[in-house]
């Protein structure tokens, strides 16, 4: 009887009925606003975006947004656009927006993969609606494969080697597991089926706090020297950030 009356009296809702589930599909639907529309406004003006056009876009605030420094990433847009790879592999992918980017200045017939890994200290992963509108950056003619798993797992390196074919990579940007022997792994497990000529490009080379770069400016250091490469900083002193690219010779 008495749960009957607090039930009468709304004391006892069902779960997923109250203002706290209602605000969260108001939320939802908001998101899936911004997504649509962020998504169609890029569509009609496309054609007439150029190299900063798209770097701005993919810097905006909106659910595409890169985590990148605009100099830095535009520095690096124009050697992809130059190379304009065939076959290009990124490792940690996030918001999708360098993802997005690589899609426009890669060949237009190219195939790229994403790697992402859904959990973890530096993981990331994307929802169903965020698959949904990767699967969409690739150019007519281009075929994308959104692989999720642990980059370091044999398993996801057989994935790699079979989406491109056996063929060797001409660009591989490596932005996932930031810990020391996570970007470690990466490079040794993927580097070699980047083919003379390519690029390897590494994120957030700068000496910043541990749980944003990890390991990776200590072991950009130590690898830069056994290549021809470039630094994109800033400023030295930005706390993080930083694009570093080895030329495969």
């Amino acid at each position: 009887m008495a749960d009957q009356t607090l039930a009468q009296s709304g004391a006892l809702r069902k779960p997923g009925r109250g203002p706290r589930s209602r605000n969260q599909i108001v939320r939802k639907i908001e998101r899936g606003w911004n997504f649509a529309s962020g998504w169609a406004w890029f569509r009609l003006t496309e054609p007439r975006r150029d190299l900063p056009d798209l770097v701005n876009f993919v810097l905006g605030d909106h659910f595409f947004a890169a985590m990148q420094v605009r100099s830095e990433l535009h520095a690096l847009g124009e050697i992809l656009a130059e190379l304009q790879p065939r076959r290009a592999l990124e490792i940690g992918t996030a918001r999708g927006g360098t993802l997005l980017l690589l899609t426009r200045l890669a060949n237009p017939q190219a195939t790229i993969v994403s790697v992402d890994l859904p959990g973890g200290e530096f993981g990331g992963g994307y929802s169903r609606t965020r698959r949904w509108f990767y699967q969409r950056f690739a150019r007519r003619k281009q075929k994308l494969h959104l692989l999720q798993g642990d980059s370091h797992s044999q398993e996801m390196l057989g994935r790699v080697k079979s989406a491109f074919d056996g063929e060797p990579l001409d660009y591989l940007f490596i932005d996932g597991d930031h810990l020391y022997e996570g970007v470690k792994s990466d490079l040794e497990m993927y580097g070699p089926l980047v083919k003379k000529g390519g690029l390897i490009a590494f994120h957030d080379i700068v000496e910043g706090k541990p749980e944003f770069v990890g390991g990776v400016p200590r072991f950009w250091r130590e690898i830069r020297s056994g290549y021809r490469h470039k630094e994109f900083i800033e400023d030295p002193q930005q706390g993080g950030y930083g694009i570093g690219v080895l030329y495969v010779e």
